[in-house]
């Protein structure tokens, strides 16, 4: 298994604050529990496909403030975005789920935050695309985080009462203040360039403040002197990322249509 590009700085605070970020999701969105009772629906939606314009190829999936406006994506992206989860985690259907493009803009009736936006999304992408699937899990590879063989570097700190708190910067892209191992796992996980979900097999107890000074493999910086995740991680923190196996919990689309129109 490899780690590709991380593109962490400027974007990561953004999607931690409700609006999706393109290679990131938000550490701290469950996959949903859809309840066709009580599930929230837009007033106004609009699902086209997209056309090609002149000009730079531009994808773009904002939701915030009662709307979602997702531009140039495929249905597979949306089941990505809607429910929390990888394109690894994605499976089933024909091929165009992951070639065709749509333009999605839609809007709730009042005031919305993005965990009840993706909730409305799914409702929609039911509705239009007459979306059947189910959940199932697979043994599949995932790194295993787990402590080096010089020892955990960082010291267990005291809850302030303020909470987990994920940002970065140029100098660290990843800082995490009030973070669990559990929880550093899964926001390792969620960084959309990884290729493998985290997994936290530390058996470290407590909470810890972290911060990482890394150079992202597709940066365009020219210091050399950074490190790469791995190796920030070891010298660093004093926890190291192992190939291993384990469950994941996987979408399989049983049955889908192109949408009719709006």
């Amino acid at each position: 298994m490899r780690i590709i590009g991380l593109r962490l700085s400027g974007c990561l605070t953004a999607a931690l604050t409700a609006i999706s970020a393109v290679g990131i999701l938000d550490p701290g969105d469950a996959l949903a529990q859809r309840s066709e009772v009580d599930q929230p629906r837009f007033d106004v939606a609009s699902v086209k496909l997209h056309q090609e314009e002149p000009g730079p190829f531009r994808v773009s999936t904002a939701a915030g403030n009662g709307r979602v406006d997702f531009i140039n994506v495929t249905l597979k992206a949306c089941l990505r975005h809607a429910y929390g989860l990888r394109s690894y985690q994605i499976t089933g259907g024909p091929g165009w789920i992951s070639d065709d493009h749509y333009d999605i803009l839609a809007k709730s009736a009042g005031p919305a935050g993005r965990a009840q936006l993706m909730r409305m999304l799914q409702a929609l992408l039911d509705e239009r695309f007459q979306l059947k699937f189910h959940f199932e899990t697979k043994e599949m590879p995932v790194y295993a985080l787990v402590v080096g063989k010089s020892g955990l570097k960082i010291k267990e700190v005291k809850d302030d009462g303020k909470g987990m708190q994920i940002g970065g910067d140029a100098q660290h892209p990843f800082s995490a203040r009030n973070i669990s191992m559990a929880q550093f796992a899964e926001s390792l996980s969620r960084l959309q360039e990884l290729d493998a979900p985290v997994v936290n097999r530390t058996d470290v107890p407590g909470i810890f403040n972290i911060d990482l000074e890394f150079s992202p493999e597709n940066t365009t910086s020219t210091d050399s002197a950074a490190p790469s995740l791995f190796s920030a991680l070891t010298e660093q923190v004093g926890l190291k990322l192992e190939a291993s196996r384990g469950p994941v919990r996987i979408l399989v689309v049983d049955q889908v249509s192109r949408p009719a129109g709006n």
